[in-house]
């Protein structure tokens, strides 16, 4: 499998051992992405499968009706949840490790407005900086205020103790970029080169509203 769907025991055989091995062996390449720290997709689908398997687990206890025999259900359910709650926990430790070891600060300025800006991100040792835009979007439904968040790269620049630090950056984006006067930039560096589309930018994402409403100190760099 190389994505875990919320129905994934539904395909192919019928049959508890069979969906066992394909269940065992997602787990194995998770394993090795999460060595590797890819986080995304694996976190995310893990959790939602796990989500869905108790659901299922909670109806059969509750004897609802199943169109599915009940007894392989129920062989894979107990089979898979405490696996897929393993491996949930495994991700989320790595999530946590990496996102406490971000070093997160405000280059320049502290506006009033901040739901619009730049996060500038860089990794380990790199000589670059790479730059994105976003803007959060509040909207507001039943279950109360959610936050959709778009991020877009702006492109890279150079990094190096002579004087090309963030400040020299955010100079430079003041030139080009004149779509806010006073834009609010995020420096967030991370001590390692983990992967950026499957790491750092998600754990980016769901960091930010919280980075623009409890702006992080600012920098001299």
């Amino acid at each position: 499998m190389e994505r875990l769907r919320p129905d994934w025991f539904l395909e192919g055989l019928w049959d508890a051992e069979y969906q066992q091995y394909r269940l065992l062996a997602y787990l194995k390449k998770v394993h090795t992405d999460f060595l590797a720290q890819r986080l995304y997709p694996p976190l995310s689908d893990l959790i939602v499968s796990y989500n869905e398997m108790a659901r299922l687990a909670n109806e059969l206890l509750v004897k609802t009706e199943s169109h599915l025999p009940d007894e392989t259900l129920e062989e894979i359910i107990s089979f898979s949840l405490p696996r897929l709650q393993s491996a949930i926990e495994e991700g989320k430790q790595l999530y946590e490790i990496i996102a406490q070891n971000l070093n997160v600060h405000v280059v320049g300025v502290v506006p009033l407005y901040r739901d619009e800006g730049y996060i500038l991100l860089r990794r380990g040792d790199e000589g670059l900086v790479r730059v994105y835009s976003y803007e959060l979007r509040h909207l507001y439904d039943d279950q109360g205020q959610q936050v959709a968040i778009h991020m877009a790269r702006v492109g890279e620049y150079s990094f190096n103790a002579l004087g090309m630090g963030f400040k020299t950056v955010r100079e430079k984006i003041l030139q080009e970029k004149r779509e806010l006067p006073i834009p609010y930039m995020l420096a967030v560096e991370s001590p390692w080169e983990v992967p950026l589309d499957e790491t750092l930018l998600p754990i980016i994402r769901r960091s930010l509203p919280k980075w623009t409403q409890e702006a992080p100190p600012s920098s001299a760099t």
